[in-house]
């Protein structure tokens, strides 16, 4: 098991001893960076849902324009 010694003057940050790596060990932080994360990632899925739905409306009225021009020109 790894060796964990606190960080002087950080309460909330311990040392990996045979490393020198620093965790952050702080319970409540790490809850809330998880939350902030999945936050950040579902507001980058619904924004990627949002772009590709405006593209097919764009395709969708180019369609719509196209066939309407064809209408008049006859």
């Amino acid at each position: 098991m790894k060796k964990l010694v606190n960080v002087k003057g950080y309460p909330g940050y311990a040392r990996i001893k045979d490393t020198g790596v620093v965790l952050n060990i702080n319970k409540d932080e790490i809850k809330a960076a998880k939350k902030r994360k999945a936050e950040r990632i579902l507001k980058e899925k619904e924004l990627s849902e949002l772009k590709n739905e405006v593209s097919d409306i764009k395709d969708m009225l180019k369609i719509i324009v196209e066939k309407l021009d064809g209408r008049n020109s006859n």
